[in-house]
């Protein structure tokens, strides 16, 4: 994999942490809503690479 891709999948871990029950602290609704909002933009390009690189 490339460096930019596993920083992509760093990335979603490190959000996926914040919203699991494995997180130290709750986030506040409109930051739940930002974070979601910003993986699914990392799903998208990482998708988008993916479907480039066929």
């Amino acid at each position: 994999m490339t460096k930019e891709i596993i920083s992509k999948l760093d990335e979603l871990d490190n959000g996926l942490k914040k919203l699991s029950t494995d997180r130290k602290v709750v986030l506040p609704h409109h930051k739940t809503f930002e974070l979601v909002d910003n993986l699914r933009e990392i799903v998208k390009d990482l998708k988008e690479g993916a479907s480039s690189s066929e």
